[in-house]
């Protein structure tokens, strides 16, 4: 049977697609590789510079890819030979029977590959860069996922397994420390064995008395100066439990472990969605995010995909989701609860765990600054470390909305705040930018309804969420409850992002004594306040609504009051760095526990 030589570039074309996504995979792996060389020798900084520079790995190396298969179209002569870019992306030119069968014969290609998912998603994006919106269908691109994962054929397991008997867990542990071959020493290896025993009986006391299996992933997931050992412990009688072992490497103590958590909702906020993300080094990335949505089925695949550091597969199962969301529901998109934001419209479906957020065209007074800035902002945020208190997001463009799904009232909020950021195409509303966060409930309206108990403690994580967030070099700018969202595990977390600046920016002061009754009662400040000047005493006025929740958050954070502390923050961090944050407690980590030993 004859080939066309149509078919013939169309498989051409597929490999080179296909080679390129490999070439990206490749990078990926080699940064995880560095990290893991980098936690054992202790370069604390170079992990954190090629978190940041991984950030922008993806967008980088599809454009790259992007002009070179320009290149190669060109030369294919499909479009002929004086052919242009503009030309390649014209509607009137788009070649649908070939792309057609371009996509089927890289399905094929991909069918027994490693990484089907990520490779799907690496030929969409290239598409995507291209040719216009009109052909994102599943005839061109993968809208639906195309290959299972059911079936890969791993060269490798991704799990390792230890059967251990009652006598056997000290033997046990040790192979399992040693499986990881971390090129460093441990500092007292046996001592780390004893603990990690003793803290395992001590938080499952029944584990004492069984036979049972442990399983961890058989690659460490690090994170700053973290390196995390995952895995689960599976007995004949009860449900799985869910472990992590927390290892910390310093020149002081050498390699140690840090903690055990055996606890779901302690191991869920070490991958919360206001974390950084790990380095991971693995072919079978579908593999690994399934165990973990075994361990932690709250969490979706789009957040688990995303917390491995694979962002864009992240956003392509969350766009899925909310395409699949909204084609099924009744619901209509809204206005999302709470206070309006000066800068950003927030909208939602009622009973989505996501909300869409589209900067506004002008900002209300006093909010000043303009569209690019706050974009800035979202993009520092991404780059810091977010020490559990800053809310991840995912940002997209020219995002297609039904009409039909849009509340009157959010598209005439959208019309009159952001005309600027939308189309409206036939039966569609397009939203040229934006942003997906994580649904949370805005502390303000989790004030309003909490008990006394609850009151107590978020009050208490909002002066801790503060706290923490300024000694990690991060001034949130506006801390009004209503920026301040609380999560599934009832942490604060601020997702306000248009003030948020470092440190260093903000001038701490003591509000001057008035000198005459004049002064005292004038309703504007009659001293001198410069354009960076932050007075924290006059937080009391608007960071709580009433005087038992002030009372409540002085007996703890009464400091965040004082210009002195703050001033004190900026000189600790300008001669010491920033304080390291563990996404556990201070009573889970071993050197409490055995502090007095």
């Amino acid at each position: 049977m004859q080939i066309s030589s149509s078919q013939n570039i169309s498989l051409s074309i597929a490999k080179k697609i296909l080679l390129g996504f490999e070439r990206h995979y490749k990078n990926i792996k080699s940064a995880s590789i560095e990290a893991k060389r980098c936690f054992e020798v202790r370069d604390w900084e170079k992990i954190e510079r090629d978190s940041k520079l991984r950030l922008n790995f993806y967008d980088e190396q599809v454009d790259d890819f992007c002009k070179k298969l320009f290149l190669e179209l060109k030369k294919q002569n499909l479009y002929g030979p004086k052919t242009q870019f503009s030309d390649i992306q014209s509607s009137k030119k788009f070649n649908s029977s070939f792309w057609k069968n371009t996509k089927n014969v890289y399905t094929e290609l991909i069918t027994s590959h490693k990484q089907p998912e990520l490779a799907e998603t690496f030929y969409n994006s290239v598409f995507c860069r291209i040719f216009s919106r009109n052909f994102y269908n599943n005839q061109f691109i993968y809208t639906k996922p195309c290959v299972s994962l059911n079936y890969i054929d791993m060269d490798e397991p991704v799990i390792d397994s230890y059967f251990v008997d009652n006598e056997q867990l000290t033997d046990t542990f040790t192979s399992i420390l040693k499986n990881y071959q971390f090129n460093c020493e441990f500092g007292n290896f046996n001592q780390d064995i004893e603990r990690l025993q003793e803290q395992l009986y001590k938080q499952v006391p029944r584990l004492s008395s069984e036979v049972f299996e442990m399983q961890f992933i058989s690659t460490p997931f690090i994170r700053g100066k973290c390196a995390y050992i995952v895995g689960k412990i599976v007995t004949q009688l009860h449900s799985d439990i869910p472990v992590l072992i927390a290892l910390l490497n310093d020149e002081e103590k050498g390699l140690y472990v840090d903690s055990i958590l055996t606890d779901l909702g302690a191991i869920s906020i070490v991958f919360s969605f206001s974390r950084s993300y790990f380095f991971i080094t693995t072919d079978y990335p579908s593999a690994i995010v399934e165990y973990l949505k075994e361990l932690l089925p709250g969490k979706t695949r789009a957040v688990l995909y995303s917390a491995i550091g694979l962002h864009k597969q992240g956003k392509t199962l969350l766009y899925r989701h909310f395409l699949k969301y909204s084609k099924i529901t009744s619901e209509k998109l809204i206005i999302a609860p709470g206070i309006k934001g000066m800068v950003m419209s927030v909208f939602t479906f009622p009973m989505y765990p996501y909300v869409f957020k589209v900067i506004n065209d002008k900002f209300a007074p006093p909010k000043m600054g303009t569209k690019d800035m706050v974009k800035d902002r979202y993009y520092f945020v991404k780059n810091h470390v977010r020490i559990g208190r800053l809310a991840d997001t995912w940002e997209f463009s020219n995002v297609a909305f039904p009409l039909k799904d849009i509340d009157n009232t959010l598209l005439d909020e959208l019309k009159k705040k952001a005309i600027s950021n939308i189309e409206i195409e036939d039966d569609l509303l397009i939203i040229k930018h934006m942003y997906i966060e994580n649904k949370m409930t805005p502390l303000n309206m989790y004030l309003e309804t909490a008990n006394k108990k609850q009151q107590n403690h978020i009050i208490n994580d909002y002066g801790k969420a503060i706290d923490e967030l300024i000694n990690s070099n991060i001034f949130p700018g506006d801390m009004l409850t209503k920026n301040f969202g609380v999560t599934r595990q009832n942490r604060v977390v601020f997702y306000d992002y248009d003030e948020i600046t470092l440190m260093s920016t903000p001038i701490f002061k003591k509000i001057p004594k008035a000198k005459t009754y004049e002064q005292e009662m004038a309703s504007e400040p009659w001293y001198y306040v410069g354009q960076n000047d932050v007075f924290p005493e006059e937080f009391k006025y608007f960071m709580l609504p009433n005087p038992y929740m002030k009372e409540i958050f002085n007996k703890k954070y009464k400091k965040l009051l004082d210009a002195d502390y703050w001033v004190s923050v900026q000189d600790k961090i300008k001669e010491n760095g920033v304080m390291d944050y563990y996404p556990y407690g201070l009573e889970k980590r071993m050197c409490e526990i055995y502090k007095d030993t």
